[in-house]
């Protein structure tokens, strides 16, 4: 009897020994994965990059030549230094520009489209209204290319029999001159209109004018 009252401690310690420690947790948190991998290392290092940021990208070349693509793109390659289109209403601008269409089957200059000098006033609707907006912010002397949606272009209609309805336009434009005096704007002028013409027209002018004097004074 006091074998056995001896013995029973030492069994239910035995028991005790063999028996299932406390439930082990199976699974383990992303950041004690990375810790258990990267010792020393903190999971709060790590860089979480955002979902937003990811997905974002430059507004020209994510361009979509589809119908949902309702904004222009522009990306400048050059800056240049003089003045800036769109620090005052209704200036007068040369511009040079090309274009192409935009992921299209034509991928070459549209030849009409290569236009080395001209002169309009902004807010006059005299050039296309994506390019127009496209070059706001440019200086003289900078170089940029611009992408034009068809409802920023030429729309549903054909033009000149050139460019296709919904066409998709990229154009490469330089800013040569913005006028900043009335003197500025008659030299642009004069120099598009073409000297030489600009010379005949008025001699034309003044033969117009004046012959009526030299028939009376027998002249002519």
């Amino acid at each position: 009897m006091i074998r056995s009252a001896l013995l029973l401690p030492l069994l239910l310690n035995g028991v005790a020994a063999f028996a299932p420690s406390a439930p082990v947790q199976r699974y383990q948190s992303a950041a004690t994965k990375m810790n258990q991998m990267f010792p020393g290392e903190s999971s709060a290092a790590l860089e979480v990059v955002d979902d937003e940021t990811a997905s974002s990208a430059d507004p020209f070349d994510s361009y979509q030549a589809t119908a949902e693509q309702k904004t222009i793109a522009t990306k400048d390659i050059s800056i240049g230094s003089g003045y800036t289109v769109g620090e005052d209403d209704n200036q007068l601008l040369q511009i040079k520009f090309t274009a192409k269409f935009v992921e299209g089957k034509f991928t070459a200059n549209i030849k009409e489209f290569d236009v080395p000098s001209m002169v309009f006033k902004t807010g006059e609707q005299r050039c296309l209204p994506g390019l127009e907006e496209g070059i706001q912010g440019m200086k003289v002397g900078g170089n940029r290319k611009v992408k034009v949606p068809p409802n920023r272009g030429y729309g549903d209609n054909w033009y000149r029999g050139i460019v296709p309805p919904n066409s998709h336009l990229e154009f490469d434009v330089e800013v040569m001159k913005v006028a900043q005096s009335p003197g500025e704007e008659f030299m642009m002028k004069l120099e598009q209109f073409g000297i030489e013409r600009a010379i005949g027209a008025t001699v034309c002018f003044l033969y117009l004018a004046i012959s009526p004097i030299l028939e009376q004074k027998g002249f002519i």
